[in-house]
Formats: C-alpha cells, structure tokens, sequence
C-alpha cells in the first residue's frame, strides 16, 4: 500500500527515486529505488441462510453487513472480506379447524380432536414453514323422539294418522352439527260405541235415571287413552196394573191358588206384551152353596119336592141360593113297609169325605163296580175293583153313584166341591 523511503512515502510503485550519501571511502554514494508497491485488497461476501449461519467460526442468527475476515493476498497484503448476510427464518403456525364427524388435511382423514398434525413446507423466503394442526371434531347426533298420541298427531309441521318409526327430522346442534330426530310414534285411536237397552218403568246409566225413552252419550277413556263416546238409545216399557173381578161359589182357583173367602188382596204377577211386570188384582166375592139334611121316615111311601118316594134312601134336591150358588138339601128318608121286613143295604156302605174336592173311599172295601151319575143320569164314570175313586176332573155339583159289592147293589149321593 505505501512505502517510507528516507523520510518519504511512496504510495505507488517507482524506479527513480535517489539517494545521495557519502560512501565509507567518503565519496558520493547514489542509490535508486526500485520500489513495487502491492496493494490490500477487500471484498464483500454475501450470503442469505435460515434462522443461522455459520462463518469462519462464528455462527449468526441475524441478519448483518459487518463481520470482517482479514488474511493475505497473493502479494502478501492483507486481504480483508466483509460479510454481507441476509438470515431468513423458519415459520411455524397453528392451524385451527372446526369440523363435523371428520376432516381431511393434506391428505389425511381425522375423525377426532387433535392439536398434533404437523405438515412443513417452504416460506417466502425459501425456509421451512411448519404447520401444526389444532382440530375441534364435533360430531352429528341423532335422537329417538318417542310419542303416543289419539288419532292424530302432527310434528315439524307434518300430521300422521298411524303409528310410525320412520319419519325424521334435521336440524343444527348445539355444535353447529347434523341433529337428525327419528320419531317412534304410536297412534291409538278414539272409540264410539251404541248401547241399546229395553227397560221396564225406569232405567239408571252413568247415575242418570231415566223414566222415559230417550238417547243419551257420554265421552271416557278407552284402554288406551283415548276418547271413548258411548251412545245409549234407550227404551222405556212401563209396567202394568189389572184387576180382574170374580165372583164365585165356595172356592175359586186363580193361577194355582185356591181361594175359599172373598178377598181384595190377591196379586198375580206375569210379563207384559213389552216385556214387563203386569200386575193382575184379583177382587174376589166367594158366595157358599147351603148343604142342608133332612131325615124322615114314612110308612109305605113319601112325597117331596113333587116326586114320591117308596123306598128307604138318600134322596138330593139341587137348587140354586139367592146368591146362584148350588142348594143341596139330602133327605135322608126311612120307608117302613107294613107286614115287610126289608134291610136297605146302603145302611151298612159309608163314603167319605162328603162332600170332596175329588178323592172319595168307599167302606167296606170289597168294591167290585162303581158308577157315576150325574143330575140327568148320564153316566160320567166307571170304576172297577177298587174302593177308591178319583172324581177331580168332573165338574162341581151332585152325583149318584152306584156301588156293587160281592152280594149286593146300593145307591149314594155325593157332593163334588
């Protein structure tokens, strides 16, 4: 760079300078100079790395235009290099994502929340750039919406009229996800029902008494919830109250029962042409036949009520009291013949009881006929071996009846009440 030279200083390279001194033997002593002068050099060195860099020995994170370096050049002056360097650094960042279910990034699929996922690349200025995914996986849910309802039911605007486990219904989360509502729908129906019902005089529905026909409804619950409507048509038939007025002789049978004295208080109760109680009153008059008996005795023959009698017996006359019920007057009439001895065996036979209602028993019992007569003398009844005779199905009145024993015939009269 330069040179000193006796006092001077050369900066360039140079032949001519002198010197002029005196030598050891005192003469003049000229020197020239043939001087080369090499010059320092220096230069800048530029260099772009990441994040650091690294340069003789010394490592740098940042950018800088100062480091020097001095060494020697090949004309052995110092030689001195700058650093011109540029750092650029690395980048890293997060990348948040929200996602429903799943969410693919670079290629991969996640179906759950994770802060781990990296994915590196170039920045700008050519260094790495890191990404780290932080992931949020919401999910979609689904839901059972279980409903019973009656005939209808309507959900999200749409009405069904059956059970159903199909429709469904989407909407949004609390997460901003798929909601799907599936609905399980049971659809149980109202009922309606007629009850028709015939009723005697009055009739009582749900703490209602009814006295007349009329329609009628009432609305409950059926099994399974639901209205139930009831509808009565209901019927009323009334009961019925009779009398029935009679007037007879001695005794008097009504529906089974035998009357023997007039009464008011006789009740018989049937069923009506509408199915109900009809009530009969029985108002009764019981006139009595008179039985009156006269015993009498003549010689050879007797007259009475016109007909003349000539032998011993049991004689009847039948007439009729004020009332028209039956007078009987028995005669029972002793006819003794002069110069004659004659035993009536009708003495010694004897019937019982006297008058009957039907059963009549003969004494002595060694009965081979008996016959039964009535007033015209028209045989009604013929009864062989047996001293027991049942007369029940002949009407009311006077009858001769004639009874053959082993040795003998005899003739009595008896009263069938």
């Amino acid at each position: 760079d330069s040179y000193t030279w006796h006092g001077t200083a050369y900066t360039a390279s140079t032949n001519t300078p002198t010197y002029s001194t005196t030598n050891a033997q005192g003469c003049d002593s000229t020197v020239t100079l043939h001087l080369t002068i090499n010059y320092s050099t220096s230069a800048i060195e530029t260099a772009t790395a990441c994040d650091s860099y690294t340069w003789h020995g010394t490592a740098y994170t940042a950018s800088t235009n100062t480091p020097t370096y001095s060494t020697t050049n090949a004309q052995g002056c110092d030689s001195t290099v700058t650093l011109h360097l540029t750092i650029n650094y690395s980048t890293s960042a997060i990348e948040t994502a929200t996602a429903c279910d799943s969410y693919t990034w670079h290629g991969t699929a996640y179906t759950a929340s994770t802060n781990t996922p990296t994915y590196s690349t170039t920045n700008a200025q050519g260094c790495d750039s890191t990404v780290t995914l932080h992931l949020t996986i919401n999910y979609s849910t689904s839901a059972i919406e279980t409903a019973t309802a009656c005939d209808s039911y309507t959900w999200h605007g749409t009405a069904y009229t059956a059970s159903t486990n199909t429709p469904t219904y989407s909407t949004t989360n609390a997460q901003g996800c798929d909601s799907t509502v599936t609905l399980h729908l049971t659809i149980n129906h109202s009922s309606s029902g007629s009850e028709f019902v015939t009723a005697c005089d009055s009739y009582t529905w749900n703490g209602t008494t009814y006295f007349s026909s009329s329609t009628d409804s009432i609305t409950t619950l059926n099994e399974a919830g639901c209205d139930s409507t009831i509808t009565l048509y209901l019927t009323i038939n009334n009961s019925t109250i009779t009398s029935d007025t009679v007037t007879a002789c001695d005794s008097y049978l009504w529906h089974d029962s035998l009357y023997t004295a007039s009464t008011t208080n006789a009740l018989f109760t049937t069923t009506n042409i509408a199915g109900c109680d009809s009530t009969i009153i029985l108002i009764l008059t019981i006139n009595h036949s008179t039985h009156d008996t006269i015993i009498d005795s003549a010689t050879n023959s007797y007259t009475w009520q016109g007909n003349t009698y000539t032998e011993s017996g049991e004689y009847v006359f039948q007439g009729l009291t004020e009332s028209g019920c039956d007078s009987i007057i028995v005669l029972h009439l002793t006819i003794n013949k002069l110069g004659i001895e004659d035993v009536d065996p009708s003495e010694t036979i004897t019937i019982f009881p006297n008058p009957t209602r039907g059963l009549v028993t003969i004494s002595p019992s060694e009965v081979s006929l008996v016959e039964v007569f009535d007033a015209t003398g028209r045989s009604v009844a013929t009864f062989y071996n047996t001293n027991e005779i049942d007369i029940k199905h002949l009407p009311n009145g006077v009858y001769t009846i004639r009874i053959t024993l082993t040795n003998n015939t005899a003739v009595k009269h008896i009263i069938k009440q």
